[in-house]
Parts: structure tokens; sequence; C-alpha cells
């Protein structure tokens, strides 16, 4: 655990390992403590310090006054945190952590659990809307902002991707809310989201996305949508005209009911997922390991499977590596509890058809697992 954590991604806070806020006093020196977070790479001398944030003939003295003043806020905590010497001044990257230097250093990489990472690190622009009033200091900031921004935008679009790919919708349309929430105007992002809305049966939703899109595209850049996206548009008014109020969906085939193997060692979680599936229609067979779901997979032909990430004998990417490896093709949703993105990521790779965070809730459940039937039914009738 860093001795210091610096968090520069949306709103600034510094919070120390008991989780105390850093009380810093004035607007220099929150601006030093900022570039030496964005510095905590390299060894900043005190001199390109100061004429950043104080500026004049006097830019290096007035910068040893303000790591004082910063020396003063970190006096309750190791003094290894701050290494000054007789020219440079910077953050010991061993024992103080800043949020925009981790995503900076997940970005370097292709990795999906990279990209998730840091799109999870990524909670808003650098320090939106924070200005210190130091003109030069504030230009440098603005020109930093741009580059995070940039570096989100390739992140998100990576994301947005993977997930469309795998056929996560739900996944996807956030993914493609927070690419609009950092620049309205992307077309292509707005069409992606028209579709993804069309496939999840939500022609209503897709028609407003993509009036927004005309609006924002007609006030920005005085154009229309491209054909492209009137395409999209026409098929949205089709499919309005096929659905003209929304309806449930059809939970049965014909011939049989839905089979749906439920994987979950937790008896509580267990009990709560398989009345949600039963009071909708589904027939379930619950078992509390992956050994179990194993032999009940070699017994019969389930739609789908619900499989907690960690459960005993095998955990539930080992199980679904297994039946990959045998060439059983049932879609699969992860559910785990375990917080961060790499499980997210791992479930993405491998192939799942949705991933679920506990606590299971039945009005995200339930459309998740009929969309992912739905398409399972278009591809068998396609094939």
């Amino acid at each position: 655990m860093p001795l210091l954590e610096i968090r520069l991604l949306g709103d600034f806070s510094a919070v120390d390992h008991r989780g105390n806020a850093l009380s810093v006093g004035n607007k220099r020196t929150q601006a030093l403590v900022i570039y030496l977070a964005l510095k905590i790479g390299g060894r900043p001398t005190l001199r390109e310090a100061g004429e950043l944030i104080c500026g004049g003939p006097d830019a290096e003295a007035r910068a040893r006054e303000l790591v004082r003043d910063l020396q003063a806020a970190l006096r309750f905590l190791p003094p290894e945190i701050l290494v000054v010497s007789a020219d440079h001044v910077h953050f010991n990257r061993d024992v103080v952590e800043v949020d925009a230097q981790r995503f900076s250093d997940l970005i370097a990489s292709p990795s999906i659990n990279h990209v998730r990472g840091a799109a999870e690190i990524y909670r808003g622009n650098l320090l939106e809307n924070f200005t210190t009033g130091i003109p030069s200091f504030d230009d440098w900031l603005t020109e930093r902002r741009l580059v995070y921004w940039r570096g989100a935008m390739t992140i998100f679009g990576r994301l947005l991707a993977a997930q469309v790919e795998a056929g996560w919708w739900e996944s996807a349309v956030d993914t493609a809310g927070k690419l609009l929430a950092l620049d309205p105007t992307q077309e292509v992002v707005h069409r992606t989201l028209m579709r993804l809305q069309l496939e999840q049966r939500r022609p209503d939703s897709a028609l407003r996305r993509y009036q927004e899109c005309a609006d924002i595209l007609r006030r920005e850049f005085n154009r229309d949508p491209s054909p492209e996206t009137e395409r999209v548009r026409d098929e949205i008014i089709a499919e309005l005209a096929r659905t003209p109020a929304p309806r449930e969906v059809g939970r049965h085939s014909a011939d049989r009911p839905t089979l749906v193997l439920l994987v979950e060692d937790d008896l509580v979680s267990a009990a709560l997922v398989e009345g949600f599936l039963v009071e909708a229609g589904y027939e379930v067979v619950t078992v509390s390991d992956g050994a179990d779901a194993l032999m009940e997979i070699a017994r019969r032909t389930f739609d789908l499977l619900l499989v907690d990430i960690n459960i005993p004998t095998l955990n539930g990417l080992r199980l679904f590596e297994i039946m990959i490896q045998k060439g059983i093709d049932t879609p699969a949703v992860f559910i785990t509890g375990i917080p961060g993105a790499e499980v997210e990521s791992r479930s993405l790779e491998a192939g799942a058809a949705d991933f679920l965070r506990k606590p299971i809730r039945k009005e995200v459940l339930l459309p998740r697992i009929r969309a992912i039937l739905q398409r399972k039914m278009r591809a068998s009738a396609e094939s």
C-alpha cells in the first residue's frame, strides 16, 4: 500500500496510508503537488518548477519556499515521500501512487486487461474545472489534460470494440456513453450506440440517439448525419413499425423450456438467482462446483450457463476453457463478487457471453439473459 495516493483524474485528492486527506494550504503549493505528481516518473529541477509556477528572476528561490510549505503539509508522514536535493525535487515513486501515472502505464500496453484497467481508472478528465489562476501553470495543465483526454478516447474506443465483438451489449452501451461524454460530436459512436440499442430491441431509444446525434452535428458542424447513419435510422424506423409498442420477448422455445445451468457455491446468491430465473419461466439446474457442472453438461444440453468465477474444484474460467476444448459452445455469463478490472477482462478474453457483478439484480439479469438467447436463436436460424 502506498504511503500517499494522489488522484488527478476527475477531482483532485491526496490521501495518506491512514486514509487522511492531505491539506495543502494555497494554490501555488497545490500546483507544486500536481506538477510533481504528473512528473513522478522523472526528476524535475527546482528551477523548472519555479519558472512554471512562480515565474520571475527569483523563480528558483520561490520554488524552494513552496517545497518548504509542502514539507510542512507532509510533516506527519514518512520523510521518504518527498525527495529534495540541491537542485531537484520529486515524489518517491516507490511510496507515492498517482492515478494519472498508472493510467499512462496501462495505456502503453495493448492487453485487454490493461485497457479495462485504464478505463476503470479514468474517472474524469485530468483535474477538470481546476484552475490556479497562474496563467503559465494553467496553460501547461490544459496541454496535459488534452494528452490524457486523447488517451482516454483511445482506451474507451478499444474497450468498446472488444465488447461489441464479444456481444456484451449492455457493457458496450455503457462504454459508448462514456465516449460520448468525452466527445459528444463523434458520429461513429452515436451510430454504434444506435445499433447496440437495436440489438437490445430498444428502437425507441435508438431513435432518440439518432435525433440527439443529428442535433449535435447540425449545431456544431452545420451538417446532416452521414448516409451510413441515415441507413441505421431507416432500420430503426422499420423496427419501430414492426414493434409499435414495447413488449416482452418470448421466454421459451416452441418445443421445450429454456434450460439454464447455475454454478454458484454461495447458497444465498444461488437461491436468489434461481428464484429470479424460475419466476421468469426458465428451468434451472443448480450446482455448487465446477466438477459437478461438467457432469451436468455431459448429461444434458443447456441453453445458457451462469457461472460464478470463484467456485471450488474448477473455477469458472477453467470450466469454460474445458467446455471450449470439448467443442461445447453453450453461452456462459460469468458472475463475480471480486472487485477490480482484471476478472472482467479475463472473462472478455475467454469469450464469455456477458459478465455480471454481485449483488445480482433481477432487472439487470433477466434482460441480459433474454438478449443472449435471442442472439443464439438468430445465429441458429442463419446457420
